[in-house]
């Protein structure tokens, strides 16, 4: 579902952020953190004659599957996907009867009778995590949905600072090229000041400073307490800065109201 809550946004074309790895940090990363395996859950390895993959019609023989206990991948011939366990559904024997079918969102397995048992119990195993780890994320996002941010007051810390959660470009709200932009006449400010604008967190930052207007929530603010920083957002800092001259400020507040309503509307049916 929270796929399907930024997917919204896709309209807006939000663009790859400056993050080193965007792909992975993008992730639903509630649905990757699988906690604690139960003990009687290790790496499991199977050899299935006939995978067909649901997206493309593809059909790979001879495969090598390897469920990995401690995260919500398959491997398959060595390459690793997300595994989604949303549903695991036994279709029955094949037609020549020598195969149980299993069905998943993403791929249909055809498992011989002798791995049958062990298969299911891993992938009913993954569909748990999978319903437990979503029930986390709701509860996380209605919090973050009644619970109003605090952000701090900006003062001469902030010239020690960085900007979190750069993420969430899109058309309607600037450039990545605006922003390296305001991000050097931040350093400069900072360095004017006896600061410094560091270009990722870091320990000796005091401020921290949200841009992605997704990230503006309890959780992530929290968190960034937590670390022992100061935290205010992009455009209470670019105000501060005597840089809003630099940027749609009205669009970014507009697009975080549009998106907090959305969220409201969505958990709220």
């Amino acid at each position: 579902m929270f796929k399907k809550i930024l997917g919204v946004f896709g309209i807006n074309k939000r663009k790859d952020s400056l993050r080193s790895n965007p792909k992975e940090e993008g992730k639903n990363a509630l649905e990757q953190e699988v906690g604690k395996a139960i003990d009687e859950i290790k790496d499991e390895i199977f050899t299935v004659d006939f995978i067909s993959i649901r997206e493309n019609n593809e059909t790979i023989k001879n495969a090598e599957v390897v469920f990995p206990a401690k995260n919500q991948y398959i491997i398959i011939n060595g390459e690793k996907t997300y595994f989604d366990a949303y549903y695991i559904r036994d279709e029955g024997k094949s037609s020549d009867n020598l195969y149980n079918r299993i069905a998943t969102p993403d791929f249909k397995f055809w498992i011989l009778p002798k791995d049958y048992k062990r298969f299911m119990v891993i992938a009913n195993h993954r569909h748990d995590i999978l319903i437990e780890n979503r029930k986390k994320r709701d509860e996380i996002i209605k919090i973050d949905m009644n619970t109003p941010c605090e952000y701090d007051s900006i003062d001469k810390d902030i010239y020690k600072c960085f900007i979190s959660n750069k993420a969430g470009m899109c058309d309607a709200i600037g450039t990545w090229e605006q922003f390296r932009k305001v991000e050097e006449q931040i350093a400069k400010i900072c360095e004017e000041n006896s600061g410094r604008y560091f270009k990722t967190q870091a320990k000796t930052a005091n401020f921290a400073i949200i841009f992605d207007y997704i990230a503006r929530t309890y959780s992530n603010v929290s968190s960034l307490k937590e670390k022992g920083y100061k935290v205010t957002t992009f455009e209470m800092a670019l105000e501060f800065f005597g840089l809003s001259h630099m940027w749609n400020l009205s669009n970014l507040k507009k697009m975080e109201k549009k998106h907090k309503e959305f969220i409201k509307e969505s958990y709220n049916k």
